[in-house]
């Protein structure tokens, strides 16, 4: 059976060079056990064309193929992931890690609203613009405030107003007419940072990690942004709570941030591209996990 790995933008470029490196191998001894061959490929090589039943091909540097048996699209949700997705499904692929899900999560606006509706604890969040009344803002939030994009990723975008004045300069360099949407959302103090990514694989918590920001000053963990990370378990009934998230978004495969507060923690993010650590993705742990996920799939 065949099993294609897409990588799109937010996948890492890096990662890819080191799944093509070890697929060389993963490949021959799968074809020799007549079991799973594992494909990488890049989003930017997969062309496709649709016109209704049957009348769907999918094309690689070119190149007619046939759809594999399973594929998973990793990388930030696009148009193009959308299309790939519609065009494999409709020639018989199984997808290991369901789109629906990216949908949900590529929207901080849409995953508070999914995790509200499910009771899962998380910072409290608000649309604004340049209309909006920073008075209003803090009211509601407190101060400092943190702002960013509903559609970004990776720390980007991610800004910590402390200040009225701050806040009211922020507002007002917005666009009048947004091509997206901007949220604030409060900010915890007690996790300025630090944060807690916790890795769910088939609704199951099977890792997390502590990420602590590089320098005294930044208050953002992220590691594209210089943080540092080290080995941190959760106990039982936080790892419920991730694995509720995984449910409730639809995603088999999602990394949650946890925001540690004073009574436990809260969700701050949860993101369909996860960087995975070497600690835990080295271990025949993670491949025998992944591996399993994946013969799962064939079986819905």
């Amino acid at each position: 059976m065949k099993y294609w790995v897409i990588i799109g933008e937010g996948g890492g470029y890096e990662e890819v060079k080191k799944l093509r490196a070890t697929d060389q191998n993963k490949e021959k001894s799968a074809g020799e056990q007549g079991e799973l061959e594992r494909r990488v490929l890049l989003q930017d090589e997969i062309s496709f064309t649709q016109g209704g039943k049957g009348k769907q091909k999918i094309f690689v540097n070119g190149k007619e193929e046939e759809a594999p048996d399973l594929f998973m699209l990793w990388g930030h949700y696009n148009e193009m992931q959308e299309g790939i997705n519609d065009t494999l499904l409709a020639m018989g692929a199984k997808s290991v890690n369901p789109i629906e899900g990216k949908r949900i999560v590529c929207s901080k606006l849409k995953t508070a609203s999914v995790l509200d509706r499910a009771g899962i604890p998380q910072a409290r969040t608000m649309i604004v613009g340049p209309g909006t009344n920073p008075d209003f803002i803090i009211s509601e939030l407190g101060l400092p405030v943190v702002v960013k994009p509903s559609d970004g990723a990776q720390g980007q975008g991610v800004l910590l107003m402390e200040t009225k004045e701050a806040l009211s300069e922020f507002l007002a360099a917005l666009p009048q007419k947004l091509n997206g949407v901007t949220l604030a959302q409060q900010f915890i103090s007690t996790s300025r940072g630090r944060d807690v990514r916790v890795y769910v694989i088939d609704h199951k918590y099977r890792f997390s990690i502590m990420r602590i920001a590089g320098r005294p000053e930044e208050f953002r963990s992220n590691i594209h942004a210089g943080g540092r990370l080290e080995v941190y378990p959760i106990d039982e009934k936080t790892q419920e709570m991730c694995e509720k998230v995984s449910r409730v978004t639809g995603l088999r495969v999602c990394g949650i941030d946890l925001l540690l507060t004073e009574n436990g923690y809260m969700v701050g993010e949860v993101n369909c591209t996860p960087g995975m650590p070497d600690e835990f993705t080295s271990t025949d742990e993670f491949r025998r996990i992944m591996k399993n996920l994946v013969m799962d799939t064939l079986k819905d």
